[in-house]
């Protein structure tokens, strides 16, 4: 299907100030969450989504910041490569990480959520039931989404086949982007020529 996203979540209290870190905008508008590239909805659980698709959030140099002072869930996924991953950082420091990648299998940092593990064993089961003759499904692939589900009450990127796991999404604004300035004024720029302000 090829679906690329991250998502990010905090407490609901936190939702405007991650907003405003990541300069996210209100919209007005709501739908399924894969119709905007950046999509929010609080849950019962006292957790707010904000979904990021396309490969626009750079983890390794954003979530740090994101981190610090609060309690974020991160998850990423790409169903092409058949990569995906969920962590609950505090203060800035991973509480628990669930990866599963296509080579170099399934791995677990810290304590996952405890309900995580019989949803394991039954992901392992239907993949150990497949029919060696078909083409195999990786079950597994699911499993950080769903450790990232018990916290914060949000599957829709396991499933983006049914409707009602990613419906209820404000589109959100994304943040302005800085004028692009062309080749010949970057090169005045440069050497100092150009008008004066």
């Amino acid at each position: 299907m090829g679906v690329v996203a991250d998502y990010l979540a905090v407490r609901t209290s936190e939702a405007e100030a991650l907003l405003e870190q990541l300069g996210v905008g209100h919209s007005g508008q709501t739908g399924d969450w894969s119709g905007a590239y950046y999509a929010g909805r609080a849950f019962e659980t006292g957790w707010y989504v904000l979904v990021i698709q396309r490969r626009i959030f750079d983890a390794d140099r954003d979530l740090p910041a994101l981190a610090e002072g609060r309690e974020i869930v991160h998850v990423y996924v790409d169903d092409v490569v058949m990569h995906s991953t969920a962590a609950l950082l505090k203060d800035g420091q991973v509480v628990w990480r669930v990866t599963s990648d296509a080579d170099e299998g399934y791995s677990e940092e810290g304590e996952p959520p405890a309900g995580l593990a019989p949803i394991l064993a039954e992901l392992r089961r239907n993949e150990a039931e497949q029919d060696p003759d078909e083409p195999q499904v990786d079950y597994v692939f699911d499993a950080p989404i769903e450790a990232a589900a018990l916290v914060t009450g949000f599957r829709g990127l396991a499933d983006t086949h049914d409707p009602a796991l990613g419906a209820g999404f404000e589109w959100l604004e994304p943040p302005a982007k800085p004028p692009r300035v062309g080749l010949f004024t970057a090169l005045a720029q440069l050497f100092g020529l150009g008008r004066k302000g």
